[in-house]
C-alpha cells in the first residue's frame, strides 16, 4: 500500500468517526449579550452570527415584552440544522417566541405578522429546558413549516417575550454534518488515491 493511500485511508477513517460519534466537533457560544452587546432590533439588519461549525451554537440573550430581537445564521454546504435545544429559561412567565424565515433580513413585519409568511415558529418556556423545539418550530400551525433538519442556507430568526416579565434564555443551534457527506468525502478521497496509485 502506497503512503498516499495510507494516508487517505487514516483521514477516511478518522472522518467516519467522527460522524458516528455525531459528529459534533465544538460546543461554542456563538453570542452573548452580556458581553457581545443587544442583539439587533431591526429586522432589517439581523445580527449576523456568520457560517456555524458543527456542533452547539449558543445564542444567549434577554427579551422583554414589545421588543423583538433579530439575528440570522447561515449553514455551509454539507451541514445542517439537526437540533435546536433550550439550554435555559428564566422568567417569570413562559410566553417565549422564536420565529424563522428563509433568507436574510427578516422579511415579516412583528407589529403586523402573517404567520403564513413564516419558514415555523414555536411558543416555548421552562418546560422547554433541555427539550429540541427544531420540530415544533417547524409545526406551527399557519405556517409554511418544515419536518427534519434544516439544510444548507441562511437563515433569520425573531425572538420576543410576550409576557410583561423579562425573559434570558439560551439557544443552542445543533449542526451536524449531512448525511452521505462523509460518504461522498470518502469516495472523493479513494477515487484520489485509486487515480494517483493508477499513475
Amino acid at each position: 500500500m502506497s503512503s498516499i493511500t495510507r494516508i487517505v485511508t487514516f483521514t477516511i477513517v478518522l472522518f467516519m468517526a467522527g460522524l458516528l460519534s455525531g459528529g459534533v466537533a465544538s460546543a461554542v457560544v456563538i453570542w452573548d449579550e452580556a458581553t457581545d452587546g443587544s442583539l439587533s432590533t431591526d429586522r432589517f439588519t439581523p445580527t449576523d452570527m456568520g457560517t456555524l461549525g458543527t456542533g452547539s451554537n449558543d445564542v444567549i440573550g434577554s427579551t422583554v415584552s414589545g421588543i423583538s430581537k433579530f439575528f440570522s445564521i447561515t449553514l455551509g454546504a454539507g451541514t445542517q440544522l439537526s437540533a435546536l435545544i433550550v439550554e435555559d429559561w428564566d422568567s417569570l412567565d413562559d410566553l417565549g417566541f422564536l420565529g424563522v424565515v428563509t433568507g436574510t433580513p427578516f422579511t415579516v413585519d412583528p407589529a403586523n405578522p402573517n404567520v403564513a409568511e413564516l419558514l415555523g415558529y414555536a411558543h416555548y418556556g421552562e418546560l422547554d429546558v433541555g427539550q429540541d423545539i427544531l420540530q415544533t418550530v417547524g409545526s406551527g400551525p399557519g405556517s409554511q413549516g418544515f419536518s427534519g433538519p434544516l439544510g444548507e442556507g441562511t437563515y433569520s430568526f425573531w425572538v420576543r417575550q410576550g409576557g410583561p416579565d423579562a425573559a434570558d434564555w439560551d439557544l443552542n443551534f445543533v449542526v451536524t454534518p449531512e448525511p452521505g457527506a462523509g460518504l461522498l468525502l470518502g469516495a472523493g478521497l479513494i477515487g484520489f488515491a485509486m487515480r494517483r496509485r493508477r499513475g
